[in-house]
């Protein structure tokens, strides 16, 4: 019989790809022609969280250092005895095939190696050094670094970056970088020491890198050190999509914040996505916004400050918005705050709402809003929002429900304020056309009940919230299988946990779940309810 023709490498590279790191490792061991093309894909992203007493990322990765590298280190006693196998020799370069390097976890990774083989004595001294000499590795090995994560989020514990060179010296270095995420924390100062690398890094970046095309900002304190740097990246990259989270506390971080605004202006022929986070709006013109011309994401989340003199009546055609307003307090939108918020929402609705809109987010739910939502956006295929009230729940919950379009839908509610029986009622009433569906709040057994019984849609996806007694998890689990005889749609339930993914079914539910999966019911655990699991 012959063989099977084998398929060419690029494609076999693409079905590798969406494999996760358990089943990219045991393709190691079917033969070469698979370890050839594992390999990159495992080191792509080497620095993930450490593990407790594994130490083979960081020993393979001294394996990889030449003579020079290993003298520089001597200096600093550094003991390679009790981890690092001397003779042993890498099977490939390693470092080349590193393509993100997340500088805190790398720090981790290094930091737990020289605790487990050396004396404390000198530890910080060590490690930048030891960090120093791994990054020279890897730009000299020739990695085509393409993302890059900065976390800052202590003024005394932080290791600082290398030195700027050693992204430079060595070709590509990072000339190829699409991807820059930086955090901070505490306010950095240009003349500080235990920083003035990274400071440099941030300074230099925009000027040796010209491709980069995602960039976060996550500042607690957006001071003038990091001003200059964040707006050279702006003006000067071709961004297609940019968060800003950041806080203003005082009148020099509001005019920062403000010289950032002002300067997406230079991005108005690229940005696809903006997103803010925890800013407030209040001296901030969203003026702006309608210069940016290919923008088709927008994304305001635990934003305050809106203001009605800011708004315009000018027609966007975004793809995806989300109005997630700031949560720290709760709003009884029937009083005066509330009011005034609903009519914010409703007028930036009106306006940044239009047919071309597919995905939704919103927190702020009155009648008022849901019936904008309604006249500007009909063909909304997702929605997500958050429920503050039982006001008028017997009319928004039949216009959402009403959508034709409507694919994909998540509701929240805010803990002991919303009668949820009476929601889940309606909505079982009312539900027709959506397929994917996430309940993000606890649903007692008899409402569950109502719901599985007079539920008409065919639902496909459904992540449901059970924080309740175990004793009773056969019974929710019986009920969905009730609905999966009558319906025959079921293709993927995720029942939210919190403590572990392992489900540890009785012999009692075992039954159960066998009777689903023999429907084509596939169960899965879910920690996080994300909107994002539901697509297509």
């Amino acid at each position: 019989m012959a063989s099977l023709p084998s398929l060419p490498d690029e494609c076999f590279n693409n079905v590798l790809f969406f494999l996760d790191y358990k089943t990219l490792y045991k393709c190691l061991f079917v033969n070469r022609y698979y370890c050839k093309f594992s390999i990159p894909l495992i080191w792509k992203d080497p620095f993930i969280p450490p593990i407790p007493n594994k130490y083979s990322l960081i020993n393979t990765l001294i394996s990889c250092l030449n003579e020079e590298e290993i003298s520089s280190l001597k200096s600093c006693e550094i003991n390679f005895n009790n981890n690092y196998n001397n003779n042993q020799i890498p099977l490939f370069e390693y470092g080349n095939f590193i393509r993100k390097i997340d500088h805190d976890y790398c720090v981790n990774h290094i930091n737990s190696w020289l605790k487990s083989s050396n004396k404390n004595k000198n530890q910080d001294f060590k490690v930048r050094k030891l960090t120093s000499v791994i990054y020279n590795m890897i730009m000299r090995k020739g990695s085509n670094l393409q993302e890059f994560v900065l976390f800052i989020n202590s003024r005394n514990y932080y290791i600082d970056l290398p030195k700027f060179s050693i992204f430079t010296i060595y070709k590509p270095g990072i000339t190829n970088l699409t991807s820059l995420s930086i955090e901070v924390y505490f306010d950095l100062v240009d003349d500080d020491i235990r920083y003035q690398n990274t400071i440099e890094f941030l300074c230099n970046v925009s000027k040796f890198c010209n491709c980069i095309i995602n960039c976060e900002f996550w500042i607690s304190n957006l001071s003038n050190a990091l001003t200059k740097p964040f707006l050279d990246i702006i003006k000067l990259q071709p961004l297609e999509r940019i968060l800003i989270d950041t806080y203003t506390d005082n009148y020099v971080e509001k005019e920062n914040v403000e010289k950032v605004i002002h300067a997406l202006e230079f991005r108005s022929k690229t940005l696809k996505e903006l997103l803010f986070r925890n800013l407030d709006f209040q001296v901030i013109d969203l003026s702006f916004i309608s210069k940016l011309e290919c923008l088709e994401n927008l994304e305001f989340v635990q934003c305050r400050g809106f203001v009605l003199q800011s708004l315009f009546r000018k027609k966007f055609h975004f793809k995806e918005l989300k109005l997630w307003h700031d949560e720290d307090y709760y709003y009884d939108l029937l009083k005066d705050f509330g009011i005034k918020l609903s009519n914010i929402m409703e007028v930036m609705i009106n306006s940044f709402c239009s047919n071309s809109l597919i995905k939704l987010s919103l927190n702020i739910i009155t009648l008022e809003t849901i019936k904008a939502v309604k006249e500007c956006c009909p063909n909304i295929n997702s929605l997500h929002i958050k429920i503050f009230s039982d006001q008028s729940l017997d009319l928004i919950i039949p216009i959402i429900c009403q959508f034709p379009l409507l694919k994909i839908l998540k509701i929240e509610s805010y803990d002991g304020v919303v009668n949820i029986v009476n929601l889940v009622e309606i909505l079982a009433d009312h539900l027709i056309f959506v397929e994917r569906l996430i309940l993000d709040f606890n649903i007692d057994l008899p409402s569950f009940k109502y719901f599985t019984i007079n539920c008409k849609a065919n639902l496909k996806k459904w992540i449901i919230y059970i924080d309740t007694c175990p004793s009773l998890r056969k019974d929710y689990l019986l009920l969905v299988n009730d609905y999966q005889k009558v319906h025959h749609s079921l293709k993927i339930l995720g029942i939210n946990k919190f403590y572990n993914r392992n489900f540890d079914w009785t012999n009692d539910e075992l039954e159960v779940v066998d009777c689903l999966k023999d429907q084509g019911v596939d169960i899965v655990s879910s920690d996080e309810l994300d909107i994002k699991y539901l697509s297509p």
